[in-house]
């Protein structure tokens, strides 16, 4: 049982890391894509067409594509005021009830995004500027959702690592 675990995690944590990099790509693109409007603004006077349609596609596929390797890394944010005074079983107990509701709230957020990508798809609804269909940026949403809520569901049987690796070789 314990290598059916392993290899679950390993999968997981490539899929995890995946999605985070391409949330990193189009962040950098984004980046430049902003740079260069914003250029285009003040020096030509000519901003790029657009501009505002994708900066909300690019914040929609970073948010959902980035959330499970945080969930899985165990890098959300939590408040500890009454945690750290918790007993270890009971601070335990707490994680799995959380993770448990959170897989579940995801899980409604992927199930119902696949389903509203359906009557968007059929009404071809798209951006207003540039005319960006809408329903691949809802199956981008359903698989970030999907994603979170299965890494949360893992937590609830295998406990979160505390750092994520690039701050687990810092302080080294």
């Amino acid at each position: 049982m314990e290598k059916t675990d392993n290899v679950i995690v390993r999968a997981t944590q490539l899929l995890v890391t995946i999605s985070a990099y391409v949330a990193g790509i189009v962040l950098v693109m984004l980046m430049l894509l902003t740079t260069a409007d914003v250029a285009g603004r003040y020096f030509f006077n000519s901003p790029i067409t657009g501009v505002f349609d994708i900066t909300h596609f690019a914040v929609l596929i970073m948010t959902f594509l980035s959330l499970a390797y945080c969930g899985f890394y165990g890098g959300h944010v939590a408040i500890d005021i009454l945690y750290n005074h918790l007993n270890r079983t009971l601070a335990g107990i707490l994680n799995r009830v959380v993770n448990l509701i959170g897989c579940v709230l995801f899980s409604l957020i992927s199930w119902r995004s696949l389903v509203q990508s359906v009557d968007v798809k059929e009404f071809n609804e798209a951006s207003q500027l540039v005319l960006i269909p809408f329903y691949p940026f809802y199956y981008i949403l359903t698989f970030g959702a999907g994603l979170f809520a299965f890494v949360m569901a893992l937590r609830i049987f295998i406990p979160a690592p505390e750092v994520a690796p690039q701050l687990e070789e810092n302080k080294s």
